[in-house]
């Protein structure tokens, strides 16, 4: 079969979690990827000369001069993409094994208008030391419109983008303050979603792993940006509505609501961080149900570490640095997650 995928992972001094990332790709059910890695202007060199992923005729390793951010090492790689969808997975994260397997069929089956496809994501925390303390399982869905999902305060995952959408938007944006280093999920698919549909497939599809080194750990620079972006997208849709955000936890903002733009608000629009949205008609509003299903895991670890045999770390030239493999964790297996439900593989 020809190559429907590529895989597009962005590093920048990547350090002991490369190894897990890669793996999880060349352990794919589904063999007919390709791999673009782009080394974001590394401090070291991430990859021996004599890796044998470089000689993979799948596997294509582009190294920036210098460090330019997130977005625009994937615009770089996404110059390269061939084949008609691309999936982003960072240097820290991995998919399970089945994960472009179930994505391909999904997309196959999908119309034009839908632009990304998504699934449910398990996330594992770790503390300093690497140990995992514990572990959540996160379920996506469906949204109406732009709104719904603006509103969701969300993101998806794994994103597995038709090629074709992606390049009509041009790309992941780079004009806001921080040229495209922060936030640059919930900008491409601000983006996207005004031009295209979203899809969900009820499948556990994608390991996330929240450290100490996480980039979102910059809590004010992401508090910023999440007011830029929801008021950019809002000035892009015709600037109808004005948005109203609370802070929680240590200082996260998300959207609690959007007020009407009109001459009767314009005077109130100031400090409206306690205010309470508009129940006017036609003003899009916040769901009351919960937006994505949360389970929290049990502690006790799963191992299922053999389906990676196959590889070492000699092989793939990055050492053998200490973490915890892919794949040890609780619900990690096909349909085994909590939260699943139903439509899971094994289920």
């Amino acid at each position: 079969m020809k190559e429907q995928v590529t895989v597009l992972i962005p590093v920048y001094n990547p350090g002991k979690y490369l190894e897990e990332a890669l793996k999880s790709v060349f352990i794919q059910l589904y063999e007919d990827w390709r791999l673009i890695l782009i080394d974001d202007g590394s401090d070291d060199e991430i990859l021996s000369s004599n890796s044998t992923i470089l000689h993979d005729k799948r596997v294509e390793y582009i190294r920036l001069p210098h460090n330019s951010g997130q977005s625009k090492a994937l615009n770089k790689g996404l110059e390269r993409v061939i084949t008609p969808y691309v999936v982003q997975l960072d240097s820290d994260d991995w998919f399970y094994p089945h994960t472009l397997d179930v994505l391909v069929r999904e997309a196959i089956r999908q119309p034009e208008n839908v632009g990304i496809i998504s699934g449910n994501i398990h996330i594992v925390h770790e503390d300093y030391e690497g140990q995992r303390f514990m572990t959540e399982v996160y379920k996506g869905r469906f949204f109406r419109d732009k709104y719904d999902f603006l509103l969701s305060n969300t993101s998806v995952w794994p994103r597995f983008y038709r090629t074709s959408a992606l390049r009509y938007i041009g790309g992941w944006p780079t004009d806001d303050p921080y040229e495209g280093r922060y936030l640059e999920d919930k900008r491409v698919l601000l983006r996207l979603i005004e031009k295209y549909d979203f899809h969900w497939a009820d499948y556990m599809l994608y390991n996330h792993r929240r450290h100490n080194n996480n980039q979102t750990n910059q809590i004010d620079i992401y508090a910023e940006m999440t007011e830029w972006t929801v008021r950019n997208a809002l000035e892009r849709w015709g600037g109808k509505y004005e948005p109203v955000f609370m802070t929680y936890g240590a200082g996260w903002k998300k959207v609690k609501g959007l007020l009407p733009r009109d001459c009767s608000y314009q005077g109130q629009v100031e400090g409206m961080a306690d205010a309470e949205p508009s129940l006017s008609a036609g003003v899009p509003q916040l769901k009351v149900e919960p937006q994505n299903s949360i389970v929290h895991d049990s502690f006790d670890e799963v191992d299922d570490s053999s389906m990676y045999s196959g590889l070492t770390f000699d092989q793939l030239g990055l050492g053998t640095a200490p973490g915890r493999g892919p794949g040890t964790g609780p619900g990690t297996g096909p349909g085994t997650g909590p939260g699943t439900g139903p439509g899971t593989l094994g289920g």
